[in-house]
């Protein structure tokens, strides 16, 4: 079969089951945190025909939006789903990015992809007690994005600020990062 206007992709399981802690394989009861343990990345089966410059090819891995897997509309048949894509970018497109056989990743439309840094605290001096509070952070560092970066003024390694909720958490090759869009980005640190 052949996508005409979506990705298809093959998505056999929807929700994180398992966890390991200390070595240890547990079951892990997807909706105590349903949102955490969606699965956000699978399999291409077919690429959209209408797009046929993505660089996306079928056995490569899609990251998509978490609404993927709960939408209804978006089970195809069986194990297969479909991801909505526009290479104009924003909340249209719920292809984010891609990653090839050899590890490597590219991101699609508007997106990029920033690690958060390491946790901040603020101190706070209350009589004689200092309580730590945990900051929000509004910087991390570029670590996926694709030439449309460039032409803002920025790119992969650069230190970014980035506008108030645009922190989107996706794992990505077994990390934590903020999954946001290039107008997201407010500036980038001088070196």
């Amino acid at each position: 079969m052949k996508a005409l206007t979506k990705f298809l992709v093959k998505l056999p399981q929807k929700f994180k089951d398992t966890i390991s802690i200390a070595g240890q394989e547990m079951y892990l009861a997807s909706k105590f945190d349903e949102f955490s343990n969606r699965i956000n990345y699978a399999e291409v089966v077919s690429t959209p025909a209408y797009y046929p410059d993505t660089g996306v090819e079928v056995g490569d891995i899609l990251y998509f939006h978490h609404h993927v897997v709960i939408e209804k509309t978006n089970h195809f048949m069986d194990d297969i789903y479909t991801v909505q894509y526009d290479p104009n970018g924003g909340y249209g497109s719920h292809a984010y990015a891609y990653e090839k056989s050899n590890g490597d990743i590219f991101t699609l439309s508007d997106w990029v992809f920033v690690r958060p840094p390491e946790e901040e605290t603020e101190k706070v001096v209350e009589g004689i007690i200092i309580l730590e509070e945990k900051k929000d952070a509004d910087h991390g560092e570029v670590v996926y994005a694709n030439k449309e970066l460039t032409y803002a003024g920025a790119s992969i390694g650069d230190i970014v600020h980035f506008s108030k909720n645009s922190d989107y958490p996706m794992e990505v090759k077994g990390e934590t990062l903020w999954r946001m869009r290039i107008t997201d980005l407010l500036y980038k640190r001088d070196a």
